[in-house]
């Protein structure tokens, strides 16, 4: 049996089209085609989808795969391509366009599966969904309304109305007593268009009506409107039919002018019950099963498909678009209203917990048609707050930018710029900004938003701290870690005495000045945050929960950075995997940490054991993310150390390159990896080549973050022994001990690289017993077999390479 994703039930009362179907099948052997409406009817309602639904069903035994997706919005889109990623075995990526970028290119080099299929219903911008469309043996099949497809993207095959024979089978199959000559009647009337005929039989069989008074009715119909087709005069007799059975599920399905194409369910039109609702529709959407049994009403007059349990409603385009048409502007305004108010009656709230996921996938694919930007009152504007947040939540960052641009935009117009939610959804609109790489436009809307903020709200107020914090993720990125300090370290004073140390946004700001304190290289300082920030997080949150873990990264890194190698690990190993994906962020940080320790511990798996974290963070967030440049840096080390000078270099070569380009020459990062490269050629006997980036780079780490950071103090070692190589003794000596003394009053006098700058500053002063009392002291850090030690007995100067901390 094929794997089967999101496809619509199929049509039952399904007739004819065998020639379509044949000319479908010998289409998609030739590459990609889109079924479009005819020129004769270029609204549609010739049964585009119901045929794709059909070949689908007919020919799925002949696919390994079959995934039916909905393509009328891109979020909609993007969201099923990432079910689909799950059943191809891929790992969702914290950012969803690398994810489809995965799906598209594992169904064109058919891994796992040779023979797919897979539907675009209702893709009406070709320019959008181009990128979505894979290649290969498989097969694209596209439903869309608009008529410019491109040829060279897909192959355009026009439905029409049916055969005659087709119309009489189909109304026949609806109503077993119609003759063949009353059946002939009608489809030569409603002039054979698919949808016309399936809305007239549904009201025959509701109402029981002749084939005399339809027709009669028909005409009078027709004769009423100034330009009558089958499908709009069809559609009101079901309509009118409708709201004569039921007034209710008539109202209910006005609402559904202003919902999207995506399937509506009964939960979400059950919002409307806290509503205050005039007439029939009230009592209706008060008791579930009242509400079902109008929804079953409407799919019984052919006015919208129901899914086979009830639970959700289906309103065809053209539907929903006369509907629109046939209000008043005081109806209009009224079911606007209401369905406004649903849709926020409908928010579960805190769109941060998956919990809640599955609420606002239902939510957000009909906030374009009830265009609740527009709306006036604060609490259907936070609905559209909570979706951009939703939308980041789950990885997808371009879905949170547009709907967050469209919201600033609209609001700066309708509310002004300084008002509390314009403010607010600009904070939102910076994450996602910096979330799709475009971080210099997120870094001044965050200022510009921070400034207002504090002057118009205040700097207590909750929405300005939690921007202040985003502003010292823009600093932190910009390499700024002493302003990011001293903004995040007001931050956490106020968040403090506003709410407690222990509230969660409270504990987030401490996380975030722990990573500070971590940049600027102290250690102790960030070990003893991040422990009273884990001790918080483990009082109020499950063991697993992602805050927890974060906290558990951060002092990983801390104790490695005060050289306890063991207690990093010993932090690192009270995670249980099972609860993490591979690529989960303290995943990835765990993978590095474990190359890290085993680097410095002289185990061999050191090499392969980075390799791996490479690799998954390479696939989580691409070859330019500060985090992969950061894996590849730990990669190059442990490769030095094993002896693999070649690979170290083309490694860190390429590092230095990408970092001058996502973050500048001058950041910290930069130098640092620069300062590393500078060991590998010094590695190699280039002494005078490793001393001019050495030079470059030591000069900028001091500008830039002091002579007493621990990337300074590895530069500065490195650079001794530059000179050194050179012969430059005197200059070479003075740097070697005034390093030394540096990382002494930082660093401890028995941290591992405060002995490795010992060793170099005694190295060649000729006091042996110096030299005797460091090589105890570094037996005693490293283990009396550590490769280090044999470095130290072949007379060796040693190195002190960097692993750069996450930003």
């Amino acid at each position: 049996m094929p794997i089967l994703g999101g496809l619509p039930p199929r049509n039952p009362r399904f007739v004819g089209r065998e020639d379509n179907l044949t000319r479908l099948r010998a289409g998609l052997a030739t590459g990609p085609v889109v079924l479009l409406p005819s020129e004769e009817h270029p609204l549609g309602g010739t049964g585009r989808t119901q045929l794709a639904v059909e070949y689908v069903y007919r020919y799925a035994e002949t696919y390994d795969l079959v995934w039916w997706i909905p393509a009328e919005q891109s979020a909609g889109t993007r969201a099923a391509l990432i079910g689909l990623a799950q059943h191809l075995a891929l790992p969702e990526s914290g950012d969803i366009n690398r994810t489809l970028a995965a799906v598209r290119d594992a169904l064109s080099r058919g891994e796992p599966y040779r023979n797919w299929l897979v539907v675009f219903e209702d893709a009406n911008r070709p320019e959008e969904i181009k990128s979505y469309l894979p290649s290969g043996a498989g097969h694209v099949l596209v439903t869309s309304r608009n008529p410019r497809w491109p040829a060279e993207v897909a192959q355009a095959m026009p439905v029409g109305v049916f055969d005659r024979a087709d119309s009489v089978d189909l109304l026949r199959g609806r109503s077993a007593e119609l003759s063949a000559a009353d059946a002939d009647r009608l489809a030569e009337r409603l002039e054979d268009v698919p949808m016309a005929l399936d809305l007239a039989a549904a009201v025959r069989s509701a109402t029981g009506c002749s084939v005399n008074d339809y027709l009669e009715t028909y005409t009078r119909r027709a004769g009423e409107l100034a330009f009558p087709s089958p499908i709009r005069v069809a559609w009101g007799l079901a309509t009118d039919a409708l709201r004569a059975d039921s007034p209710a599920a008539y109202q209910l399905l006005e609402l559904c002018a202003f919902l999207g194409g995506a399937p509506v369910s009964w939960r979400l039109l059950w919002g409307c019950r806290m509503l205050p609702l005039s007439g029939e529709l009230g009592p209706a959407v008060r008791i579930e099963r009242r509400l079902k049994a109008a929804l079953r009403l409407i799919g019984r007059y052919g006015l919208a498909e129901l899914d086979p349990p009830g639970d959700h409603l289906l309103v065809h385009p053209l539907v929903r678009g006369m509907l629109g048409q046939g209000l008043t502007s005081e109806r209009h305004a009224t079911l606007l209203s209401t369905v406004r108010g649903m849709l926020a009656a409908a928010d579960p709230g805190d769109p941060d917990d998956p919990a809640g996921r599955p609420r606002y996938a239902e939510l957000t694919p009909h906030l374009i048609h009830s265009d609740v930007l527009g709306a006036g009152t604060e609490e259907i504007r936070q609905l559209v707050i909570n979706c951009v947040r939703y939308h980041f939540a789950r990885g997808d960052y371009d879905s949170s930018r547009d709907l967050a641009a469209a919201a600033v935009a609209r609001w700066r117009d309708s509310l002004g710029e300084t008002a509390e939610q314009t403010l607010l959804a600009s904070f939102h609109l910076a994450n996602a900004l910096r979330a799709v790489g475009r971080t210099g436009e997120a870094r001044v809307l965050n200022e510009h938003t921070l400034r207002a903020q504090r002057e118009v709200l205040g700097g207590d107020d909750e929405t300005t701290l939690a921007t202040a914090n985003s502003v010292g993720a823009d600093l932190r990125i910009r390499g700024h870690f002493g302003q990011a300090r001293q903004l995040d370290g007001d931050n956490l004073v106020r968040y403090r005495r506003l709410f407690g140390e222990s509230f969660p946004t409270a504990l987030r700001c401490a996380n975030n000045l722990a990573a500070d304190l971590r940049l600027l290289g102290d250690f102790r300082g960030a070990r003893t945050l991040d422990e009273q920030t884990l001790r918080h997080r483990q009082a109020i949150f499950a063991d697993g929960h992602p805050e927890i873990l974060s906290s558990r990264a951060g002092l990983a890194f801390d104790l490695f950075g005060l050289g306890d190698y063991a207690g990093a690990a010993e932090v690192l190993a009270a995670v249980r995997p099972e609860t993490l994906a591979e690529d989960h962020p303290f995943a990835l940080w765990t993978a590095r940490s474990a190359a890290m320790a085993a680097r410095r511990r002289g185990l061999p798996a050191a090499v392969g054991l980075a390799e791996t974290a490479v690799a998954l963070t390479r696939r989580r967030f691409g070859d330019l993310h500060v985090e992969t440049l950061a894996a590849v840096v730990t990669q190059a080390n442990a490769q030095r150390a094993a002896g693999g000078l070649d690979q170290a270099h083309e490694l860190l070569e390429r590092a230095v390159i990408r970092y001058h380009s996502v973050l500048g020459d001058d950041h910290p990062f930069t130098l640092a990896a620069s300062a590393g490269l500078a060991g590998v050629v010094r590695a190699t006997g280039r002494y005078a080549e490793a001393r001019r980036i050495d030079h470059e780079a030591l000069g900028g780490l001091r500008r830039s973050v002091g002579s007493d950071h621990p990337f300074t103090l590895a530069c500065a070692n490195g650079y001794a022994s530059d000179l050194f190589g050179l012969g430059e003794r005197q200059e070479a000596q003075q740097l070697a001990s005034d390093t030394w003394q540096r990382s002494r009053m930082l660093r401890g006098a028995e941290h591992p690289d405060t002995l490795a700058c010992a060793w170099n500053a005694v190295l060649d002063g000729g006091d042996e017993e110096a030299k005797h009392q460091v090589t105890a002291a570094l037996a005693k850090a490293y283990g009396e077999n550590h490769p280090i030690l044999a470095a130290v007995a072949a007379g060796s100067r040693l190195e002190t390479d960097l692993d750069l901390p996450p930003l």
